[in-house]
């Protein structure tokens, strides 16, 4: 079993170096540990295009979307793909990143089945900050996941974040059951990651324990 973690934000809030944190904690217990985002989907729609009507290509070897209907069927893309994956993997979870100004919207594009045992990690910083981060990891790349999201993106579509819709009314809307977490990351990296600390073991005394206890009453049956 996978478990699904939605990690959300605006790009530049953080959102990578929580997936790469929560990940680590994952494969230090032994638990598969997958990542999947909607950035390469988007990515391909976008040099598949021949007319450049939905998308517009940027410095640094990123896009613009100008139609905003792709952002829908790459969701619905994801979800499929997180499907695949799950059908043929062992326990441990699987990120799933993608940034929305309208999280509402986004998550509509999901059955009700998918989102309901989920958990979510929403990362919160503000405009300025989170396109200073983008700069600053394009000019100096950690990760291969480090892409490069336009000043015209970020002070348009990204211009409102619906963090107050996520903290308060997400879970209830979307029945949601297991878990939302909201933080808003203006501090310290350390900050960042300690917070994810806490959410992760949430997760791993919700989910595997009582996976690790059911094997354990199975081996005690037949022994």
């Amino acid at each position: 079993m996978l478990v699904k973690v939605f990690v959300l934000g605006r790009p530049g809030s953080g959102k990578t170096t929580a997936i790469h944190h929560l990940l680590n904690l994952a494969q230090q217990r032994d638990y598969s540990a997958f990542s999947i985002d909607d950035y390469s989907i988007l990515y391909r729609m976008s040099r598949d295009e021949r007319y450049h009507e939905q998308f517009r290509r940027t410095a640094y070897d990123g896009f613009d979307v100008l139609d905003l209907s792709v952002f829908d069927t790459a969701l619905q893309n994801l979800e499929q793909q997180v499907q695949a994956m799950s059908a043929h993997a062992s326990n441990g979870i699987i990120t799933i990143e993608f940034a929305r100004n309208d999280y509402a919207q986004a998550l509509s594009q999901f059955s009700a089945d998918f989102l309901k045992d989920a958990y979510i990690f929403f990362v919160d910083a503000d405009l300025e900050t989170c396109i200073e981060r983008i700069y600053q990891r394009v000019a100096s790349p950690r990760t291969q996941s480090g892409h490069f999201v336009s000043d015209y993106i970020m002070h348009t579509y990204y211009s409102y974040d619906n963090w107050s819709y996520v903290s308060t009314q997400l879970m209830s809307v979307y029945h949601i059951y297991k878990m939302a977490q909201t933080f808003r990351n203006t501090g310290s990296v350390s900050h960042l990651l300690a917070q994810v600390e806490r959410f992760a073991e949430h997760i791993f005394l919700n989910e595997f324990k009582q996976l690790a206890s059911a094997d354990q009453l199975k081996q005690l049956a037949h022994a």
